[in-house]
């Protein structure tokens, strides 16, 4: 029974493990998608994208720069942006959402302006991840306040 109770208790800690992971995929892929959605790389996204998440999930410069990395090679994977919305449905209050659709706006607007194909992405963003259309204004307006 002892053995029973370690296996299924193993079991459980490795789900919340790649809970975790896969979170910090969903949220970085995002991020990923918004900087690439102009179809240019702009190094200021990026830096812009390597800050929030090494602030959102306490990562390292490195751990940042490896997670951008698998998030843009699960882009192009992806068939469409469920398999990312979902787990962030999952795992976040609206609240919690709202802040992540801060943050794709100040990467869009990170090299200066907010392209239209990005703004287009983030309001789909926003609607898959339940967000009203006042947190999306909202949201866009802090991100331009600074």
């Amino acid at each position: 029974m002892i053995q029973t109770l370690r296996r299924l208790l193993g079991k459980h800690r490795g789900r919340d493990a790649r809970a975790t992971h896969d979170i910090r995929l969903a949220v970085a892929a995002l991020m990923a998608e918004v900087m690439r959605m102009d179809g240019r790389l702009d190094p200021a996204e990026r830096a812009h994208i390597l800050h929030a998440l090494g602030q959102r999930f306490a990562l390292s410069p490195q751990e940042s720069k490896d997670l951008i990395t698998r998030a843009c090679q699960a882009c192009e994977q992806a068939l469409d942006l469920h398999q990312f919305t979902s787990v962030v449905i999952r795992h976040y209050s609206t609240e919690q959402r709202a802040e992540i659709i801060s943050d794709l706006w100040r990467i869009a607007m990170a090299d200066g302006h907010a392209d239209a194909h990005e703004e287009q992405l983030i309001r789909r963003v926003s609607e898959l991840i339940g967000i009203s259309h006042r947190q999306f204004i909202a949201a866009k307006l802090a991100a331009e306040a600074g």
